[in-house]
């Protein structure tokens, strides 16, 4: 018993340690946008994402960590500016929306409230900004209409759902994963200036790693259990 909780003490720092890392590496990236292309840069830009899904792998949350795969393989599509790469970069993110809100809506170990409160106007807020912001971008989308609006219904569902799972931490990221995004359909759609990659790239990282914060850190020890 004591050997398991000493376990069980050293796997959580481990765990912290990682996510830690990752918030170290997304910062790293942000600080070097202004030198972009460089090197490796893809490789600097899905750090964080591989290193949270190492850390989700290790405790075992398996469809986490596969979700986190797909946004680090949309994070090196999306690197460059090429047109041909965007489409199958929102669909590796689409996915990982997707898997989110299965997590989300599934999975037995996380902690769940009802939608009081916050969460609730966050209920109604969430959609309404969506269905108003789909109708200012849809003139300027046009062969990508379809794609991107698919998208977006991707997003509010794993938005919406997300603000059941307790740790408020894991909803603020699922909201500002929705910021970074429609930030970035700002930047590609109406007005794009080098000045949106910082606030796209805090946002994002932001997202991520709260919600990190939320399934691997503050409900930790129930995605350990051995069955």
């Amino acid at each position: 018993m004591v050997t398991s909780t000493s376990n069980r003490i050293v796997a959580d720092h481990i765990t912290r340690n990682m996510v830690l890392i990752a918030a170290v590496a997304a910062t790293l990236h942000c600080a070097l946008l202004g030198l972009r292309p460089y090197p490796g840069d893809f490789l600097m830009k899905s750090a964080m994402c591989i290193l949270l899904a190492s850390a989700a792998w290790r405790e075992r949350y398996r469809l986490y960590a596969v979700a986190l795969l797909f946004s680090a393989t949309g994070d090196v599509l999306l690197a460059g500016n090429g047109e041909r790469w965007f489409i199958p970069g929102l669909a590796s993110f689409l996915v990982t929306h997707l898997l989110y809100a299965v997590i989300f809506v599934r999975d037995p170990r996380l902690p769940r409230i009802g939608l009081r409160g916050g969460r609730r106007i966050a209920a109604v807020v969430i959609p309404a900004f969506a269905l108003g912001y789909a109708a200012f971008l849809f003139p300027r989308l046009g062969a990508l209409a379809v794609p991107v609006v698919l998208y977006m219904g991707a997003i509010v569902a794993m938005a919406v759902l997300s603000l059941r799972i307790a740790p408020v931490v894991v909803p603020v990221g699922a909201v500002l994963f929705m910021v970074s995004d429609s930030l970035l359909a700002f930047d590609k759609f109406v007005a794009g200036s080098a000045w949106f990659g910082p606030p796209i790239w805090i946002t994002y990282a932001a997202a991520q790693l709260l919600i990190a914060y939320g399934l691997l850190v503050t409900t930790q020890a129930p995605i350990s259990e051995k069955p």
